[in-house]
């Protein structure tokens, strides 16, 4: 009643005019990631097919896609939920992951999310990308379920090479049941190197899980051109 939604555009603060689901005006459109990594779904160049991570490293979950590329407008608006308390942000980015959903044609049992660190989540006061998981599973009819638990506290994986990030990522989630047979949709806000949703990934299907998918608000880019 007082903060109604599709009034303003959440990027710029602009007033809306006529329907739209997305709360984002015409002169705010988001980087569409259009030409992408087949497997792992990051922004590649055009003499690229697959990214330089999903080459020489193993890739636990079944495909990865994302709708925008991290940067400009989209980079602000993952900010802004992430750290600016803006959780009414979640529910416009969910309107995105759907229609991606869609698209793939993705047949999944139930939907679940990256977890933060105990430590993490406690000083943050949320888990940005519990909130997406939530307002998606309401979309496309799917329950929300906690999968995983995160159990080590890491620290910034931007900071460390390729090795270093799966063998953190690797150690850093255990499931929190059996998931035998089941397709889960694994969400989180941005898929950076892929190491987080790997790990993530292999965890569940360890735990018995059929096929994973991963599916962000953003993805990054991949810088090298591949021949």
């Amino acid at each position: 009643m007082f903060y109604p939604q599709g009034i303003k555009c959440v990027v710029c603060g602009k007033e809306l005019f006529g329907e739209n689901r997305y709360c984002i005006c015409s002169g705010c459109l988001l980087k569409a990631n259009i030409r992408f990594c087949p497997k792992c779904g990051r922004a590649v160049g055009s003499t690229t097919v697959y990214c330089e991570d999903c080459t020489k490293s193993e890739r636990h979950f079944t495909v990865a896609r994302a709708p925008f590329v991290f940067e400009g407008k989209a980079k602000k608006l993952v900010y802004r939920l992430k750290y600016g308390g803006e959780k009414h942000l979640a529910k416009v980015m969910a309107q995105y992951l759907a229609d991606e959903y869609y698209k793939n044609v993705w047949h999944v049992d139930f939907v679940s999310y990256v977890p933060m660190h105990e430590k993490r989540q406690k000083a943050r006061g949320y888990n940005q990308a519990q909130l997406i998981a939530n307002e998606l599973g309401k979309i496309i009819n799917k329950p929300l379920v906690n999968t995983l638990t995160r159990i080590k506290f890491s620290d910034n994986f931007a900071r460390m090479n390729r090795k270093e990030r799966m063998r953190e990522a690797e150690e850093s989630f255990d499931a929190n049941s059996k998931f035998k047979n089941k397709s889960i949709l694994l969400v989180d806000d941005v898929f950076t190197t892929g190491a987080t949703s790997s790990a993530c990934a292999k965890e569940l299907l360890n735990s018995g899980a059929s096929d994973v998918y991963v599916l962000t608000f953003c993805t990054s880019e991949s810088k090298n051109e591949l021949y």
